[in-house]
């Protein structure tokens, strides 16, 4: 349980740096090469510090001390970023897609018109697609993922194989991860934009600040969770083959 509180406490700051970081890169200014070389390195790092750290809780809980799953996540980090850029770019064809369903919503909605005999909104054709592409990108995509990010985080190269996406069959780790991935990332920006009706300026800012942690709060337990169920349970899978029975 100490372990457990110890990786809490490292989230709890690690995240918040990340997102500094983040916040920072955003405002790098890249009008020359020296800044675009920066902002490149920034990104790196930013990277390197997610994978390390999120790496590390999978390890953790799939049965490795704290402090070794520290170090075997520093050890795997390349392969763990390589696996984050490759969902990078998959995040980015997403984005893209979302960005090109106007003009085939339309197109389909006016087919459906004719042939329905009825009006099909292409504004409502949008809007399902839309929501698919959602389920894509926060259900689909992190649930295949994950148990292959927890892989490369214990095994390093060798946690490359079709095989360690079997978690993924399981329907219950598709709730787990679907549900807590809306709760961390849906609640955090509700409570931000949330403006309660308060009069004076002191109760105005103390709400913002509870509500700033509040919200942080939950993003980061929600990430443990899902590091958690994706991991839990595993310490099995990473115990040599050949180890003698007493």
């Amino acid at each position: 349980m100490r372990s457990r509180g110890a990786l809490f406490v490292c989230h709890l700051i690690g995240n918040a740096l990340l997102l500094w970081l983040a916040y920072y890169w955003l405002g790098v200014n890249e009008s020359t090469n020296a800044r675009l070389i920066w902002s490149v390195v920034v990104a790196l790092v930013f990277v390197a510090g997610a994978v390390w750290l999120h790496g590390m809780g999978l390890a953790h809980f799939s049965g490795i001390p704290l402090a070794e799953a520290a170090r075997q996540s520093a050890r795997h980090l390349a392969p763990l970023i390589l696996l984050s850029l490759l969902t990078l770019v998959l995040y980015g064809a997403l984005l893209w897609t979302g960005n090109q369903l106007a003009r085939p919503a339309y197109v389909i909605g006016s087919w459906l018109t004719l042939h329905l005999k009825k009006p099909v909104s292409p504004r409502g054709v949008e809007r399902f697609f839309q929501i698919v592409l959602d389920i894509v990108q926060y259900v689909v995509v992190p649930v295949l993922l994950l148990p292959l990010a927890r892989a490369i985080a214990v095994e390093g190269w060798r946690g490359w194989k079709a095989t360690n996406l079997r978690q993924s069959r399981r329907a219950l780790y598709w709730i787990e991860v679907g549900v807590l991935l809306f709760v961390g990332i849906s609640a955090p920006f509700k409570l931000f934009f949330w403006i309660p009706k308060i009069e004076s300026f002191g109760g105005q800012f103390w709400s913002f600040a509870l509500r700033v942690a509040l919200g942080y709060l939950i993003f980061v337990v929600a990430l443990l969770a899902v590091e958690f169920f994706t991991s839990a349970g595993k310490p099995r899978d990473i115990q040599p083959s050949t180890a003698v029975s007493p």
